[in-house]
């Protein structure tokens, strides 16, 4: 106890008070109490610590002082989905709220515990030892991730959760997310239903779904949501992957809806705001996009969860209101992140972006078209994704309302053919380019193209020309540079080449590697933060 370092947050010092008096009399010694009055500032000491803290207690609701201010939740769902806490840091909710869907939020929250107030001495110090036992106990298998040693990890936990009674539920639910990660799906599966065999648990059913959506079954991971959501209707978390599963259901206007609940649950959420605003940018719903995706900038301007892809998409949404002073703003942060990060392709491609963006919302038709030419440059870069690809779609029918665009179509089909790996993606670039119906319509053909030119390459097995099968794929995949493609080649010659001469396999073999090793992470997620 006394090597503990701690940090407490509560807007009340009484209860500040008799929290760091519990912790001193348990031994923790007094210069390793710290103190925060609002999640904010939490977010600040946990930033600049020196030294990870050992233990977090957080009180889960605090008085609004603004429109967007943050819960005890919101801090923590941050920092999850940041990485700003390393595991071996135990975070412990404490709230006065005794309903049901709030208790159940903040477990379901991957909390390490709850504590009900007025808290009582011995039941805080009870609790607190199993908390840190179980820290203690999982540190193994937190320094294998801390080392990226996944499968180290998951072979931990599947230890644990093997032989221990003790530590089983909690083994299983790391246990299966680094199955998740490692993409042994059957192994999670496998995990997760021991678990719900042995203990009815939200969260367990939630990892179900999520394996449900890797194998593509989006319809039962949908209804398996639905009941969920139906029985934990304050599960943040699960409307995330509900949102992920209609997004792939090609249900843009129902995943916006669902994404709505889980910002209404979690209003400071930087990540849910910017899903949301992202969606309505799309969708055309330019209000609303642009509400949502300030707020996330208002509130995470300085933490690391804020996606620069989000922030371009609030420069599309003020364009589209005409209000200059917000495209300025978040130019500015893009290029004030730029400074930081001189070297990143990323934030210099988002901030040429949110240049053009602010261009046009000044009416500077020209200076707006040379950005665009410089972006569409890129578009045949590896690191140029499927995020930017559409805010240049989106950015292209602007200004081409502005003015004649000569090479507008030659980068749209650029665009479309590099992107369109799936129903859903395609129907997002084709929801971005909805502004100009030529251009949608050029996305969605194009996107018909390449499946028919793929179907009749794979037609040519059939009647056993694997060599011509495998040249037209090749020759496909080097021209659309279509992630989707590549693989399909890739996975052809992989199952094929056996049946080609030497010369004809290493010939193709060096035509279609390098594209797979280059370009296969394109567009990889519909809604995703790459650092």
């Amino acid at each position: 106890m006394d090597r503990l370092l701690v940090l407490i947050i509560d807007e009340v010092e009484l209860a500040r008070s008799v929290l760091g008096s519990m912790l001193r009399d348990l031994g923790v010694r007094h210069q390793h109490l710290h103190m925060a009055r609002r999640p904010e500032e939490a977010r600040r000491m946990i930033k600049s610590a020196p030294q990870p803290y050992d233990l977090i207690l957080s009180d889960m609701t605090f008085r609004q002082e603004g429109p967007n201010d943050m819960t005890g939740q919101d801090l923590l769902d941050e920092l999850r989905q940041s990485k700003g806490l390393p595991m071996q840091t135990a975070f412990i909710m404490v709230t006065g709220e005794a309903r049901y869907q709030h208790v159940a939020e903040a477990v379901e929250g991957a909390l390490d515990d709850y504590l009900l107030k007025p808290i009582a001495t011995r039941q805080f110090e009870e609790r607190l030892q199993v908390v840190l036992a179980r820290k203690q106990a999982f540190r193994p298998v937190f320094q294998a991730i801390e080392e990226s040693d996944y499968a180290k990890a998951a072979e931990l936990c599947e230890a644990m959760f093997r032989d221990s009674e003790v530590y089983k539920v909690y083994a299983a639910r790391i246990g299966s997310e680094l199955y998740l990660r490692l993409g042994q799906l059957d192994a999670a599966r496998r995990m997760l239903e021991a678990v719900l065999a042995f203990k009815a648990v939200p969260w367990a059913r939630l990892g179900l779904a999520r394996l449900d959506l890797r194998d593509a079954d989006t319809a039962k991971a949908c209804r398996a949501l639905e009941t969920l959501l139906t029985e934990n209707p304050a599960y943040a978390d699960a409307y995330d992957v509900y949102g992920h599963a209609l997004l792939e259901e090609m249900k843009v206007e129902a995943a916006a809806e669902v994404f709505a609940k889980a910002v209404q649950i979690t209003p400071g959420n930087v990540s849910r705001l910017q899903k949301l605003g992202s969606l309505q940018l799309y969708l055309g719903h330019s209000v609303e996009a642009a509400r949502h995706l300030g707020a996330a900038l208002t509130i995470g301007a300085q933490a690391r969860v804020l996606d620069f892809q989000g922030v371009v998409a609030l420069a599309i949404a003020s364009l589209d209101l005409g209000d200059v002073d917000a495209c300025e703003r978040a130019y500015r942060h893009l290029e004030a992140a730029l400074g930081r990060h001189p070297d990143s392709y990323r934030v210099r491609l988002l901030t040429q972006t949110s240049e053009v963006a602010l261009q046009l919302s000044l009416r500077r038709a020209e200076a707006a078209l040379s950005g665009l030419r410089q972006l569409a440059a890129q578009i045949e870069q590896p690191e140029f994704s499927y995020e930017m690809a559409s805010s240049l779609l989106m950015l292209l029918v602007r200004c081409a309302g502005q003015q004649p665009i000569p090479e507008a179509m030659t980068w749209a089909m650029q665009l479309a053919r590099r992107f369109c790996v799936s129903r859903a993606r395609t129907h997002l670039l084709e929801l971005a380019a909805a502004p100009m119906p030529a251009v949608e319509a050029l996305v969605r053909d194009a996107a018909q193209a390449i499946n028919t030119q793929a179907n009749e390459a794979m037609s040519h097995l059939v009647r056993k020309q694997h060599q011509r099968t495998l040249e037209a794929l090749a020759e496909l995949a080097s021209s659309s540079l279509n992630a989707r493609i590549i693989h399909l080649a890739r996975a052809t010659l992989n199952h094929h080449g056996q049946r080609l001469s030497p010369e004809a396999l290493l010939r193709l073999r060096q035509a279609i590697d390098p594209l797979h090793e280059r370009y296969t992470d394109a567009g990889r997620r519909l809604v995703e933060r790459k650092d």
